[in-house]
């Protein structure tokens, strides 16, 4: 059911606050409140709060039973914290196991984000296996992944500090081994890769606190959220540029101004749970011509690859500080 304002109470979790949409129109919705930006000084609102809502919504749009597998999508213009976003729905495609819709995310009659969301009626694979152990399925479900990196196991998150300092809404919470504000304890190894080879991680989590939702659709939400996340600003980690005390997602930094361009997220399984702790992976693989692609991936505290996301940042270092850089 769409939230509605009437239905806005403080017996909501955070993500339902933060993300709850009401419908305006045949397909068309709403945000409740305005989104936020990742910090005070950023020149628009989050694009991690863009891509959840806009989650939120596609999944507003379709039959029960549909869950997002991709979302691919464009920054086209930054959004305004101070009123509520648009969201104009077109349904491209309904079928019995997908659908496709792109959403226009406008405020004022401008378009600020450009998405285009696939879902499907089956994304879970413990389901998969256990409709085959039954016999109700033919189809023996194949499961491999690429494992964690070695960085999963050398600090559990429950040994390392939180860090609520990078994001001034107080809904996602890090953790960060010390290498990776201390380069110099794995600088060894880091520096006798390429730049390009480099990967950086961290933990991280969606604070839903109060009253949980129930609701599937606002745990894609906060993980849409958590999706965009601090890796495009820790390019000058990956560099060996100083690194700063406070990270923010995107904005004027101390080494480059920077803004993604556009970001994609595949969601592998619908058993996730962006209320526990999760660790992201992720590296820059190409940098010229002022953009950065970035890669990264999602795993669950056992170990299993639940979502990976690709993304192209633009990035205009300061006063020469490109020339400082560890390639």
């Amino acid at each position: 059911m769409t939230s509605s304002v009437s239905e806005y109470t403080l017996s909501q979790s955070k993500l339902e606050k933060a993300f709850g949409v009401r419908k305006i129109g045949e397909l068309k919705y709403e945000g409740l409140i305005p989104l936020t930006k990742p910090s005070v000084g950023s020149r628009g609102v989050f694009g991690g709060n863009l891509c959840g809502q806009s989650l939120l919504v596609a999944m507003e749009s379709v039959e029960e039973g549909f869950t997002p597998h991709s979302l691919h999508s464009y920054f086209v213009k930054a959004g305004d914290d101070t009123f509520p976003c648009q969201y104009e729905v077109e349904k491209v495609s309904d079928g019995k196991n997908f659908a496709n819709r792109l959403i226009r995310v406008v405020q004022k009659g401008e378009t600020k984000y450009l998405v285009m969301i696939s879902l499907t009626r089956r994304n879970s694979f413990s389901d998969a296996a256990k409709q085959f152990q039954a016999g109700k399925s033919k189809g023996f479900p194949l499961d491999f992944q690429i494992p964690p990196p070695k960085q999963f196991a050398r600090h559990h998150h429950s040994e390392l500090e939180t860090r609520l300092d990078h994001d001034h809404t107080m809904t996602l919470q890090h953790k960060f081994g010390p290498e990776f504000y201390q380069p110099h304890l794995s600088e060894r190894e880091e520096l006798a890769k390429s730049a390009a080879e480099r990967d950086l991680s961290f933990w991280l989590r969606v604070d839903d606190s109060g009253v949980a939702s129930k609701e599937k659709k606002f745990k894609y939400a906060g993980f849409g959220a958590a999706s965009d996340s601090l890796f495009l600003t820790s390019l000058s980690r990956i560099l060996h540029l100083p690194i700063a005390k406070e990270l923010t997602s995107g904005g004027k930094g101390e080494h480059f101004f920077s803004v993604s361009l556009d970001h994609s997220v595949y969601f592998h399984d619908d058993e996730f749970d962006p209320s526990q702790w999760f660790f992201f992976n992720f590296r820059a693989p190409r940098f010229a011509n002022n953009r950065v692609l970035l890669q990264g991936s999602y795993y669950n505290e056992e170990g299993k690859l639940f979502a990976s996301i690709v993304q192209e940042g633009l990035v205009f270092f300061h006063s020469g500080s490109e020339l400082k850089a560890k390639l």
